[in-house]
């Protein structure tokens, strides 16, 4: 009984986590060493990243808000490691959107 719960949770939380994966995520890099590259070193980097430039912006708002800065602040230290790590394709390591 126990089994049968324990599937039926699990396939509630595929369900639930069911989105639309582009078939080919590769970006324009050369291939697989460029993709496999980008998640195991790449990827993980730009979380570390994101992590620590958004504990300094929290760190830097005293500093940053008289001065008018917070944008720009964010801009660099939140907006940028962000893009780098989440929407980029795999194995592209230019983005035109920056």
């Amino acid at each position: 009984m126990k089994s049968r719960r324990r599937w039926a949770l699990a396939l509630v939380i595929l369900f639930f986590f069911n989105f639309e994966a582009q078939a080919n995520p590769a970006g324009s890099g050369e291939g697989v060493p460029a993709i496999v590259a980008d998640v195991m070193i790449c990827r993980p980097l730009g979380l570390m990243a994101l992590l620590g430039g958004s504990a300094f912006y929290v760190v830097s708002l005293p500093f940053t808000v008289p001065a008018g800065s917070t944008e720009q602040a964010k801009r660099t230290l939140v907006d940028y490691p962000y893009h780098y790590t989440f929407p980029r394709r795999l194995g592209e390591f230019y983005d035109e959107d920056l």
